[in-house]
């Protein structure tokens, strides 16, 4: 037992790793809700986002910006920001 809990903490910390956003760079940003997903460009560039591209998943992007001016404001509108490698959005910066 004590092995398989140390195996799910492993894998666990590992894919939060991956998945957290990069303090700045490509990160991709995923709305939650439909809501979200209507005012997202926008909201995005008036906190010093770049748009990149648009992302794999239906209504998300790919932008270029700094965590610390993006975290508050998207959690607030129900989007999250990941890594851009997690969402296999090309290579990383």
């Amino acid at each position: 037992m004590p092995l398989l809990a140390h195996c799910g903490l492993s894998i666990f910390g590992l894919v939060a790793l991956y998945a957290v956003p990069p303090v700045s760079g490509r990160m991709l940003l995923v709305p939650m809700t439909e809501q979200s997903r209507t005012g997202l460009a926008s909201l995005a560039i008036m906190h010093g986002a770049r748009l990149v591209s648009a992302g794999p998943w239906a209504g998300s992007l790919l932008v270029e910006g700094e965590r610390e001016r993006l975290a508050a404001p998207l959690l607030h509108a129900g989007v999250i920001a990941i890594s851009a490698r997690a969402g296999g959005c090309g290579e990383s910066v």
